[in-house]
């Protein structure tokens, strides 16, 4: 006698599709943080090479530091006869010869620099000078207490007066600010971006690079903390949470210094 194959019932349909759907919610989470981890391992070694970029600089230009900013042609800090500005990303450029180490995988656009810059017109800052390659998007920020302007109250820093180079912050996941209303941030101020599931990822002056702890910025309402990117994005802050100079502050900026006690703290330029 022959037997007439049965197919599924409906119920049995509706059960395998629950299954799946239990399952998908239960990976798909599992499949995102696995994707996040692998941008935050490539973005650590993104700043492994531009902290070892710098320090390349460094040992060509008699163990100095580059320039934050510098007009062109000119002498600094004559900004009115120069025609356009270069910056700590043009020093460095030659040294990666790849603009897209200075993207984050996880942030790739995390400030359009030259519309960042600009849009700061208004305040006698002059545009950026054509480079090659040429710098568009970035999403990393240096310590401007390191990387410094160059002027005579702010002169460059030397690689010998950096007291613990292990422990200073040299470039960080964040962008450049400027001043907006009902933000805390000014020009050029660099808060951290932990856009790594909390984390921020650093190379450091001595060239080890490593990730940073944070915690969310906000008020005793719970209502997060802001800042205006260069470009006119919104930042969100976050605060450092490891023990060491920058435990405590929105950014991973100036020398650490230690006390007699062991306690550490970090000086301005």
């Amino acid at each position: 006698m022959q037997h007439r194959r049965r197919g599924f019932t409906l119920i049995e349909l509706l059960v395998v599709i629950a299954i799946i759907a239990i399952l998908a919610a239960i990976l798909f989470p599992v499949f995102a943080q696995a994707r996040e981890k692998a941008r935050g391992i490539s973005c650590l070694s993104n700043l492994k090479q531009a902290g070892l970029a710098v320090l390349m600089y460094v040992q060509d230009y008699d163990e100095t530091f580059p320039m934050s900013l510098a007009p062109f042609p000119g002498a600094t800090p004559d900004y009115a006869a120069a025609t356009c500005i270069t910056t700590f990303y043009d020093r460095v450029s030659p040294y990666q010869k790849n603009a897209q180490i200075m993207q984050c995988p996880s942030k790739p656009t995390a400030v359009d620099f030259p519309a960042g810059v600009a849009s700061l017109a208004g305040m006698g800052i002059k545009p950026l000078c054509p480079s090659t390659p040429q710098i568009r998007y970035l999403s990393y920020n240096f310590n401007y207490a390191v990387v410094d302007d160059g002027t005579a109250s702010r002169p460059v820093k030397s690689l010998a007066s950096i007291p613990f180079p292990v422990m200073n912050s040299l470039i960080s996941d964040g962008v450049p600010t400027k001043p907006a209303s009902g933000t805390l941030c000014g020009l050029f101020n660099s808060p951290v971006d932990a856009r790594h599931t909390l984390n921020v990822n650093c190379a450091f002056v001595d060239g080890h690079a490593k990730t940073v702890h944070t915690k969310l910025a906000t008020d005793n309402a719970g209502t997060p903390y802001t800042c205006s990117g260069l470009d006119g994005q919104t930042l969100q802050l976050y605060i450092v949470t490891d023990a060491g100079p920058y435990q405590g502050r929105l950014e991973l900026w100036g020398i650490a210094h230690q006390n007699p006690d062991g306690t550490w703290y970090r000086s301005n330029p």
